[in-house]
């Protein structure tokens, strides 16, 4: 028997121009231990229209030098102990801490910027950089230093050319204690231009460190956050025909009366869902194989645009409903 859609209680949205979220994501590391292993444990980061994955560290040490941050050893060498001007080591590309965003089905993403603490042990790296695969990871994102405490200033760590950081501080605490600290070295990266503005595609941020002064030194990062906006966009849904003779149809629509039709050709066991335009499903109803039609009420939606969807093991079809009273 069919089923049928009814009294739905729906989150009503009234379209309005534009559909863009400001995000900020927050990686506290709190569950970072010295037996977690590489992966930071603490649970993802999410926001509207945003998924993405833990921060990995790749060809590094096993496990973090501490518990609440991460922080690991095993860098490419190529600094001395007291020598603040001789460097021999290159970036290393098969060494770094990464992340993934991944947006939302029917939203794109930009990038605004990242921010992080960092901080080194006294035999630690001497260099980092922040790179992207919008850039196939050969450019060095724009980079900033923020010294938050009148210990840390900028003969701990610069930019150099090609935005580089350079932790020019080689004692790790010739301006006293708290210089080093991560709590006081607020390092940046800024994402501007085409390669960071409304990807529907998932963005990889990879943080490169190098030329420490010993393989047993440290790079430390905590508290880093990554701001940006996701954009709802009809764009990012699968399949939207609006072709009457799609594999289903929806009348009437526009639509005043509070009944919608759904009419399919040979539709297998699956479900239906209905979409608002932030991309969050706010109904959804299992229906029987070979169902040819199925009544909505859509009497509780606001006047506006939402997307009916139709899913069935892979296959995911989509059309654009508009609420008109």
């Amino acid at each position: 028997m069919v089923k049928k859609l009814l009294s739905l209680f729906l989150v009503c949205f009234i379209v309005k121009s534009g559909s863009a979220q400001n995000f900020s994501l927050k990686y506290t590391f709190a569950s970072v231990t010295n037996s977690s292993g590489p992966v930071d444990p603490t649970p993802a980061q999410t926001a509207v229209g945003v998924s993405t994955n833990s921060w990995t560290a790749v060809g590094t040490g096993t496990n973090s030098s501490g518990a609440g941050y991460f922080s690991f050893t095993n860098w490419g060498t190529g600094a001395t102990n007291s020598v603040n001007t001789t460097f021999t080591g290159s970036i290393d590309p098969a060494k770094y801490y990464e992340v993934t965003l991944t947006p939302q089905t029917g939203y794109s993403v930009s990038l605004s910027r990242m921010s992080f603490g960092a901080s080194r042990s006294g035999t630690g790296i001497r260099h980092f950089a922040v790179r992207t695969n919008k850039d196939s990871y050969t450019v060095n994102v724009a980079a900033t230093y923020t010294p938050l405490n009148s210990a840390a200033s900028t003969t701990v760590i610069q930019i150099q050319g090609g935005d580089t950081f350079f932790w020019f501080d080689d004692a790790n605490s010739s301006s006293g204690p708290a210089a080093g600290s991560a709590a006081n070295n607020r390092c940046g990266a800024n994402f501007s231009g085409p390669n960071y503005t409304n990807q529907s595609s998932p963005y990889t941020i990879r943080i490169y460190a190098w030329n420490s002064e010993a393989s047993g030194g440290t790079f430390r990062i905590d508290s880093l956050m990554i701001y940006g906006v996701a954009t709802f966009s009809a764009a990012g849904f699968a399949n939207i025909s609006h072709d009457l003779n799609a594999t289903f149809k929806l009348y009437p629509n526009p639509n005043n009366s509070g009944i919608v039709y759904v009419e399919s050709k040979n539709a297998d066991k699956g479900s239906i869902e209905i979409v608002n335009v932030l991309g969050k499903v706010i109904a959804r109803e299992g229906i029987e194989s070979n169902y040819s039609t199925v009544k909505l009420d859509v009497s509780y939606l606001s006047e506006g645009t939402y997307f009916v969807r139709y899913r069935s093991g892979a296959k995911v079809v989509t059309e654009k409903l508009i609420i008109a009273k």
